[in-house]
């Protein structure tokens, strides 16, 4: 109940301010940061809400505008000609691609930071491969699949935006960038501060430095833009559980030295506290799994000006859970879901953005196992 208060004062004190800013009434000056940070709940569709539409893709952007979700999340690759597009995977991942001959690709065969725009292009992201095992189990029965659906750019994700009209949804956009040598896509890793420039020229093309929150594990690409943009909102993403299968971790708290990840910094300093190690680098928000948050540490950042925005959540009851604890905000794999929980408690939701005319409408219903053809297959001109 306390943490509900004191999201409802938060919420209260945005309201005055834009009120008294209205009456002519001065106002302390709330800095470039912190204003691209969301004023409300941050409801964030995880690329786009793949339990929904094929993930980081055009379509699946537009439905999770259309749903009416606070920010767009999503993750950046930089291809061989320093394109920047929207792709978890370093390699074409063959849950997702299709080649030219129709046929899900063999995964790590095709790395795409080694090829060009032009080469990315050919695949076909736009159909879950139903043999993907526990992938597909996950995420693909409830997706809509939509072929000949292509690899966007950033650049086409912000031109998305803006013919939905929509100048209020937030980016989260994620540098996947790989410093630990253990990991195979280590190998092609672009250098941090060449993909960052890449990254922070087409958020400056687009005038998207309000609206833009920069997030990674690779901590030093955090530091590499706030070189570049101080004001920059940056998203510290961490986790300390054994992830993407392997034995690394973030953080390898008791481990001497420091982890790649955390540029240059030990979280064993910082006695195995990795929201005053976020803090430490800059962060304007720190995003652990969630699994790894307590009220304490929600507090703790709160008490040191960061927001905490939590990965990847789709159960309700862990949800609730969560917002109890206070957090500012969720990453979801489901949408639909979670927009539904927030307006059961009570909590303020962005409107939702229709685009009916848009090549990558599909409406917002969830079909599982049905496929749409869009009028552009999927695909934007260059």
């Amino acid at each position: 109940m306390n943490k509900r208060m004191s999201y409802l004062r938060r919420l209260l004190t945005v309201s005055l301010t834009a009120a008294m800013l209205t009456a002519g009434v001065n106002v302390v000056h709330i800095d470039h940061a912190q204003a691209a940070v969301p004023q409300i709940f941050d409801f964030e569709a995880h690329r786009g809400g793949r339990d929904a539409r094929p993930e980081n893709t055009l379509v699946s952007f537009a439905y999770a505008m259309e749903l009416g979700v606070t920010t767009l999340e999503m993750d950046m690759q930089m291809t061989k000609d320093g394109r920047i597009v929207i792709s978890h995977n370093a390699f074409m991942n063959g849950s997702l691609a299709k080649g030219a001959d129709g046929k899900y690709v063999e995964s790590g065969k095709y790395d795409i930071r080694t090829m060009t725009l032009e080469q990315v292009k050919q695949f076909d992201l736009g159909t879950m491969n139903p043999a993907a095992g526990d992938y597909y189990a996950g995420h693909g029965k409830t997706q809509l699949a939509v072929p000949g659906t292509k690899m966007p750019t950033l650049e086409e994700v912000f031109e998305l935006a803006k013919a939905y009209g929509n100048d209020k949804v937030m980016f989260n956009i994620e540098t996947k960038s790989y410093p630990d040598p253990a990991f195979p896509e280590a190998k092609n890793n672009p250098d941090p501060t060449v993909f960052v420039k890449k990254v922070y020229e087409v958020i400056k093309k687009y005038h998207m430095e309000d609206r833009v929150m920069l997030q990674s594990f690779d901590w030093r690409t955090l530091k590499e833009m706030k070189k570049l943009d101080p004001k920059i909102t940056l998203v510290a993403l961490t986790c300390e559980q054994p992830s993407w299968g392997r034995d690394s971790v973030c953080r390898q708290v008791g481990e001497p030295g420091a982890s790649p990840w955390m540029a240059g910094l030990d979280i064993d300093a910082y006695k195995g506290d990795y929201i005053k190690a976020a803090k430490a680098i800059g962060a304007d928000v720190v995003s652990p799994y969630w699994e790894e948050l307590s009220n304490e540490l929600v507090t703790e950042a709160h008490e040191l000006g960061m927001k905490v925005v939590p990965w990847t959540v789709n159960d309700p009851g862990k949800a609730n859970m969560l917002i109890d604890m206070g957090v500012d905000g969720l990453i979801t794999d489901q949408p639909w879901v979670l927009r539904d929980l927030l307006i059961k408690r009570g909590i303020p939701v962005a409107e939702p953005t229709i685009n009916t005319n848009s090549p990558y409408h599909t409406g917002t219903d969830i079909v599982a196992g049905e496929t749409k053809k869009l009028g552009k297959g999927g695909d934007s001109a260059e």
